[in-house]
């Protein structure tokens, strides 16, 4: 027999004080975890489903009871909100870039970039400023 599958399927596989192997108790215990979370993801994920058609079913309710001008009213309403979203989106990921860039310029940790954010550059240029001061003073007290 190959003296790797006597050892188990990894390098260094020894048997535990059960008589079964180290590494089937880490891929029980892997497999169990991911078990989990796709349970939990997919339960989320159903809830959102749910809730959105729900929503969507409620929506058309309305407009189906709406005169056409008050329907067009409304789509537009909505388009409007869905816009005024994608542009808060966009407006708060380009001042996360920014901000990434602006850390990364002064050699200060860039996951902090969503900290320091701001849409306003004076406002950012202030965040970036106070965070590399008390990030200097925590990196000097570790020091010392």
């Amino acid at each position: 027999m190959d003296e790797k599958k006597k050892q188990g399927t990894l390098n260094g596989d020894t048997k535990n004080e059960n008589g079964g192997h180290k590494n089937d108790e880490l891929k029980n215990l892997i497999a169990r975890y991911v078990a989990e979370a796709i349970k939990n993801e997919k339960a989320t994920w159903e809830k959102d489903f749910s809730d959105r058609i729900v929503s969507e079913r409620e929506d058309a309710a309305k407009m189906a009871t709406m005169s056409a001008e008050d329907r067009a009213k409304a789509e537009m309403d909505k388009r409007q909100k869905d816009f005024e979203n994608e542009r808060q989106q966009y407006v708060s990921e380009r001042a996360e870039f920014e901000a990434a860039k602006e850390l990364a310029a002064q050699n200060l940790p860039v996951n902090f970039a969503r900290m320091v954010a701001d849409a306003d550059k004076d406002v950012m240029a202030e965040n970036i400023e106070r965070f590399k001061a008390e990030y200097m003073k925590a990196i000097e007290s570790g020091l010392s």
